[in-house]
Protein backbone atom coordinates (compact mmCIF):
# COMPACT_ATOMS: atom_id res chain seq x y z
CA UNK A 1 0.00 0.00 0.00
CA UNK A 2 1.71 3.75 -0.70
CA UNK A 3 -0.28 6.49 0.86
CA UNK A 4 0.32 9.54 1.76
CA UNK A 5 -1.59 12.63 3.30
CA UNK A 6 -0.59 16.12 3.88
CA UNK A 7 -1.64 17.24 7.48
CA UNK A 8 -0.11 20.00 9.83
CA UNK A 9 0.63 19.86 13.75
CA UNK A 10 -1.68 21.47 15.89
CA UNK A 11 -0.50 22.96 19.11
CA UNK A 12 -3.92 23.36 21.04
CA UNK A 13 -2.16 24.26 23.91
CA UNK A 14 1.33 24.34 25.18
CA UNK A 15 1.98 20.90 23.97
CA UNK A 16 2.03 20.06 19.64
CA UNK A 17 0.01 16.89 19.04
CA UNK A 18 -0.73 15.32 15.88
CA UNK A 19 -3.40 12.53 15.66
CA UNK A 20 -3.54 9.84 12.74
CA UNK A 21 -6.75 8.58 12.66
CA UNK A 22 -7.19 7.27 8.73
CA UNK A 23 -8.35 4.37 7.11
CA UNK A 24 -5.04 4.14 5.60
CA UNK A 25 -3.33 3.55 8.96
CA UNK A 26 -5.93 0.90 9.80
CA UNK A 27 -5.26 -0.99 6.22
CA UNK A 28 -1.67 -0.96 7.29
CA UNK A 29 -2.53 -2.17 10.14
CA UNK A 30 -2.65 0.04 12.99
CA UNK A 31 -5.32 -0.70 14.55
CA UNK A 32 -6.91 0.07 18.40
CA UNK A 33 -4.60 -1.27 21.07
CA UNK A 34 -1.31 -2.32 18.40
CA UNK A 35 1.56 -1.36 20.12
CA UNK A 36 4.66 0.36 18.11
CA UNK A 37 7.84 1.77 17.96
CA UNK A 38 8.66 5.51 18.18
CA UNK A 39 12.12 6.51 16.46
CA UNK A 40 12.94 9.47 14.70
CA UNK A 41 15.02 9.27 11.10
CA UNK A 42 17.04 12.17 9.57
CA UNK A 43 13.88 14.44 8.94
CA UNK A 44 11.19 13.13 10.65
CA UNK A 45 9.84 9.88 12.71
CA UNK A 46 9.23 6.59 11.85
CA UNK A 47 6.65 4.67 13.49
CA UNK A 48 6.80 0.82 13.47
CA UNK A 49 4.53 -1.79 14.41
CA UNK A 50 5.39 -4.41 17.00
CA UNK A 51 3.48 -7.71 16.65
CA UNK A 52 4.94 -9.87 19.25
CA UNK A 53 5.61 -10.14 23.14
CA UNK A 54 8.93 -11.12 22.89
CA UNK A 55 9.96 -7.67 20.70
CA UNK A 56 7.71 -5.68 22.58
CA UNK A 57 9.32 -6.52 25.91
CA UNK A 58 13.14 -6.26 24.24
CA UNK A 59 11.93 -2.90 23.34
CA UNK A 60 11.05 -1.53 26.72
CA UNK A 61 14.29 -2.27 27.98
CA UNK A 62 15.82 -0.54 25.12
CA UNK A 63 13.56 2.37 25.71
CA UNK A 64 15.25 2.38 29.24
CA UNK A 65 18.92 2.53 27.52
CA UNK A 66 17.99 4.63 24.55
CA UNK A 67 15.65 7.40 25.08
CA UNK A 68 15.57 8.88 21.50
CA UNK A 69 13.34 5.80 21.09
CA UNK A 70 9.36 5.52 22.20
CA UNK A 71 7.12 2.60 22.91
CA UNK A 72 3.12 3.43 22.53
CA UNK A 73 -0.24 1.94 21.65
CA UNK A 74 -2.97 3.23 18.88
CA UNK A 75 -5.81 4.19 21.25
CA UNK A 76 -9.18 2.20 21.83
CA UNK A 77 -10.93 4.63 19.13
CA UNK A 78 -8.34 3.56 16.77
CA UNK A 79 -6.42 7.15 16.65
CA UNK A 80 -2.46 7.12 16.33
CA UNK A 81 -1.73 9.78 18.58
CA UNK A 82 1.75 11.82 19.14
CA UNK A 83 2.39 14.76 20.98
CA UNK A 84 5.33 16.78 22.59
CA UNK A 85 9.18 16.22 22.72
CA UNK A 86 8.70 13.86 19.90
CA UNK A 87 6.97 16.57 17.53
CA UNK A 88 9.32 19.91 18.59
CA UNK A 89 13.06 17.65 18.26
CA UNK A 90 12.28 16.56 15.10
CA UNK A 91 11.17 19.62 13.54
CA UNK A 92 7.92 18.79 13.08
CA UNK A 93 5.58 21.12 15.01
CA UNK A 94 3.55 23.58 13.88
CA UNK A 95 4.59 22.53 9.88
CA UNK A 96 3.03 20.95 7.31
CA UNK A 97 3.50 17.28 7.10
CA UNK A 98 3.60 14.40 4.70
CA UNK A 99 2.56 11.25 5.85
CA UNK A 100 3.53 8.01 3.81
CA UNK A 101 1.99 4.80 4.93
CA UNK A 102 2.79 1.34 4.41
CA UNK A 103 2.42 -2.01 5.83
CA UNK A 104 3.22 -2.20 9.63
CA UNK A 105 5.00 1.23 9.37
CA UNK A 106 4.45 5.00 9.15
CA UNK A 107 6.64 7.95 7.92
CA UNK A 108 5.93 11.13 9.46
CA UNK A 109 8.01 14.18 7.43
CA UNK A 110 7.76 18.16 6.96
CA UNK A 111 5.83 18.30 3.25
CA UNK A 112 8.92 19.27 1.29
CA UNK A 113 8.89 23.20 -0.02
CA UNK A 114 6.55 23.99 2.60
CA UNK A 115 9.15 24.56 5.36
CA UNK A 116 7.39 27.59 8.08
CA UNK A 117 9.97 29.68 9.73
Amino acid sequence: MNGCAIIQTTAGGIIPELIIDSEDITKAGFVAGAVFKIEPCQDGLIISLISNDAEIGRLLLEVDIHPHIGVDWVRDNGELYLAGDWLTECGLAGQPLAISVMPGQVLIRVQQGNMLA
